[in-house]
């Protein structure tokens, strides 16, 4: 598939059709080119099309798990948060990071990255962009590191302005994720329980 077609359907599958933004587009693009970028060390990359994740895989429950109306509330819940989270980037031990696009966030300032964990918390991350909030993630209150990767990163065409882990932006959700799926899984509960 050619560059420009391959970005098109990311864009339709991860972002439903929103414009991917400029350092995850060079993050894609290095990945799927073999290049490669350095957060790929560091076990997180780009979302392949069609890789399920966290929040949408459930392939690992048994027949006694989907007959729990408390578990199946939550993996009910984690698959309605994928209409507010959009998720484009997944760490090796299944942590995922992406987009806060509840209709409640401003529209205004570019949407906040969002880290979901193996224990199903929604976690906003420091930094206005992917690369940022991974890099914090990666090199937290290592100010080498974060310099490391952060000379790594311009050199692939993505600026941090940032110059160490303690700069990134604090950003805010409105609403915040972690009441969002709290709200959501109450209401699944209360479904399959009535």
């Amino acid at each position: 598939m050619v560059r420009g077609e391959r970005l098109a359907a990311f864009s339709r599958e991860r972002l439903d059709g929103a414009a991917v933004p400029e350092d995850l587009r060079i993050l894609a693009t290095a990945q799927w080119e073999g290049t490669g970028h350095p957060f790929q060390r560091f076990g997180i990359t780009v979302l392949e099309p069609g890789e399920r994740y966290l929040l949408t895989d459930h392939g690992y429950l048994t027949e006694q798990d989907r007959q729990d109306p408390d578990i199946m509330a939550t993996c009910a819940a984690f698959e309605r948060m994928t209409e507010y989270l959009k998720v484009v980037a997944v760490h090796e031990d299944g942590l995922c990071f992406g987009y806060w696009t509840h209709p409640r966030q401003r529209q205004d300032v570019p949407p906040p990255v969002v880290m979901v964990d193996t224990e199903g918390s929604f976690l906003v991350q420091a930094g206005r962009t992917l690369s940022e909030a991974c890099l914090g993630e990666i090199a937290y209150e290592d100010d080498g590191l974060f310099t490391e990767v952060a000379e790594e990163l311009a050199r692939l065409g993505i600026p941090v302005a940032a110059r160490f882990w303690a700069d990134l932006a604090e950003v805010v959700a409105d609403p915040a994720p972690e009441d969002v799926v709290e709200e959501l899984y109450r209401a699944e509960l209360e479904r399959r329980t009535a």
